[in-house]
């Protein structure tokens, strides 16, 4: 195996993650949302971000937000119901943050949800057992 057939990435803890490699971190009642560095890493530059608004009500497999390469669009859908209480105006203007900072100033939105179990997310070890079956 030759050094570019693999790929550097890093997995924050006290979050939770989502097959589609997003992360979710409960605080007070909310939710924030981010990509996780992995797919960061794996999709390369991340051209154009398309966010929901704030206050914006999604329902579950609502489109949540997108995100665009240079070779593919990714849509990401909500897979729980909630208020869109704040959105990364940041990334919107500057998407590159999510390559820079996936999980610090790459974050892309904040949700308040109506019910959430977050036992049904992965635990960081599980989403990296998960990522080395794929």
């Amino acid at each position: 195996m030759t050094d570019d057939e693999y790929l550097e990435f890093s997995i924050a803890h006290k979050r939770k993650y989502s097959i589609k490699h997003l992360w979710y971190q409960n605080k007070d009642d909310k939710v924030t949302i981010g990509l996780s560095d992995f797919l960061a890493k794996e999709i390369g530059e991340i051209l154009r971000v398309i966010l929901p608004h704030a206050d914006d009500e999604l329902d579950v497999d609502d489109e949540m937000l997108s995100i665009w390469t240079a070779d593919e669009k990714i849509s990401f859908r909500a897979p729980f119901s909630g208020l869109v209480s704040e959105v990364n105006g940041e990334v919107e203007i500057t998407p590159e943050l999510i390559n820079d900072s996936a999980y610090e100033d790459g974050w892309l939105i904040i949700m308040d949800p109506h019910e959430l179990d977050m036992e049904m997310f992965l635990e960081p070890e599980e989403y990296v057992q998960a990522l080395a079956e794929i």
